[in-house]
């Protein structure tokens, strides 16, 4: 019974903790402000993105733009930020 548990508890702190990094990622994730997506379409292209970043080459919006579809979504802009591709654009100036 300890052992039921037991594994029941870990398995509870593991849930916790993914909802966390899930809440984290979304309130990221949400962060894309209107100066960078100016035209409101949820998603940044390579010249919204350099207006804001003007540090920003092709090849690194490449990098960020991991699925490919010529545009940074608001969970591949959330990765870049997380990893430090990408400044927070919340205190980015």
């Amino acid at each position: 019974m300890m052992d039921c548990l037991t594994l029941i508890g870990k398995n509870v702190k593991s849930v916790i903790l993914a909802a966390g990094l899930v809440t984290s990622v979304a309130f990221s994730a949400n962060a894309m402000s209107a100066e960078i997506d100016t035209d409101g379409d949820g998603m940044a292209s390579f010249a919204e993105l350099q207006v804001s970043y003007p540090e920003l080459t092709k090849e690194m919006f490449g990098d960020i733009d991991t699925n490919g579809d010529g545009f940074v979504d608001d969970e591949e802009m959330a990765i870049a930020v997380r990893l430090g591709n990408l400044a927070d654009p919340e205190t980015h100036a």
